[in-house]
């Protein structure tokens, strides 16, 4: 069952609520950096081009109301340094485009990117879907496109069209402990990754529940703290199966922590039917780390601007946000792009892609809110 959490600061409580897939790191005051900054930096990560590809000039639009600074909270981990430098070409083009300064903000968890917002000290973020439902409460955020990464677990990224939305959790096993199903999971142990990992415990959470199981009371469940804690925990057989996003199965593989039996087309984020998942397990052989089931699709991280911004700026931000997918030199560097699903999808508001999310806390009992208190 849910911890109970005892009365804590505001941004304490989020550090635990909001670090999702994975294990929740100490919220620190998010480091600002301006332009000329985030370009000296000289940290050893993947570099993007200094030259953007020439611009078309500022889109014209009704600058009533705009900011004077366009400041983007962005979650970091511990490397301010390497993810202000992958950003700076992508930080060049918001700011040619949108014809005013841009700030890159960082913060070591997503409740300080969060705060941020909160306090009034930036105006758009990049943080996880349940860190992003919990700040349209508490921040007034407002999605306004959607972060697509590779729908493939090659290492090269460009742009493709048909890349996914939406990723998925995964339940695991190693092959050869007699666990082939969900109902095969009863009475046995069972890794989560973090009690506000959306991948690694609610989502998955959810689908036993969905499949007639009782997760508090018919397993034996633990929380690893990380996505690879956990599926090292059932390749070391210290428990029976777990749960990770499906991503992080590829990468230990790549990386020979773990053997894994994935999918031949290596393919990440595609739905699986699940005649697809028992033929790929049936011919697993006994030792490696199958998948048993696969999550309802999880909405991809929402790029996300404080809700009272002008209309004009949104609409010229969220141009903008599409438009890189056309530079493959800021692509290959981030190894992401933007879209914005919303009339593909036949919604209203993007806002309602992340209702699945809300569906998960109502069926979980989940009150975000009162847990933040």
């Amino acid at each position: 069952m849910f911890r109970k959490l005892m009365p804590v600061t505001w941004t304490l409580v989020l550090t635990t609520i909001l670090t999702a897939c994975g294990g929740a790191s100490a919220a620190k005051a998010p480091t600002t950096a301006p332009a000329a900054t985030a370009a000296a930096t000289t940290a050893p990560v993947t570099t993007v081009a200094a030259t953007v590809a020439a611009s078309a000039g500022p889109i014209a639009a009704d600058r009533t109301g705009w900011p004077t600074t366009f400041r983007l909270g962005l979650f970091a981990n511990d490397d301010s340094k390497a993810t202000l430098q992958l950003y700076d070409a992508f930080r060049k083009q918001l700011e040619d485009r949108l014809g005013l300064p841009v700030e890159i903000t960082t913060g070591t968890s997503y409740s300080a990117v969060v705060e941020a917002m909160r306090a009034g000290q930036v105006e758009g973020m990049e943080v996880g879907p349940f860190a992003y439902v919990l700040a349209v409460q508490e921040a007034n955020a407002e999605a306004i496109a959607v972060v697509i990464t590779p729908g493939t677990s090659k290492s090269d990224v460009v742009y493709d069209p048909k890349a996914p939305t939406a990723y998925f959790s995964t339940i695991i096993t190693k092959k050869g402990s007699g666990i082939a199903t969900l109902a095969d999971l009863k009475g046995k142990s069972f890794a989560f990754v973090d009690p506000a990992s959306t991948s690694g415990h609610l989502s998955p959470k959810t689908l036993l529940v969905k499949s007639g199981l009782n997760p508090d009371t018919e397993l034996k469940a633990t929380f690893a703290g990380s996505h690879p804690t956990a599926v090292l925990a059932v390749w070391n057989g210290s428990t029976q199966a777990g749960a990770t996003f499906e991503g992080n199965l590829y990468t230990l593989a790549s990386q020979g922590q773990i053997e894994f039996c994935g999918f031949p087309d290596g393919a990440i984020g595609k739905p699986r039917s699940p005649a697809e998942i028992k033929a790929v397990y049936d011919s697993c052989p006994d030792g490696k780390i199958a998948i048993i089931a696969y999550s309802d699709p999880i909405p991809n991280t929402p790029f996300a601007v404080n809700k009272n911004l002008p209309e004009s700026f949104k609409t010229a931000l969220r141009s903008v946000l599409q438009e890189v997918k056309d530079n493959p030199e800021i692509v290959k560097g981030l190894k992401q792009w933007y879209v914005d699903p919303t009339k593909d999808m036949g919604l209203t508001q993007l806002d309602a892609y992340y209702d699945s999310l809300r569906d998960i806390a109502k069926l979980l009992n989940l009150d975000l809110k009162k847990l933040a208190k």
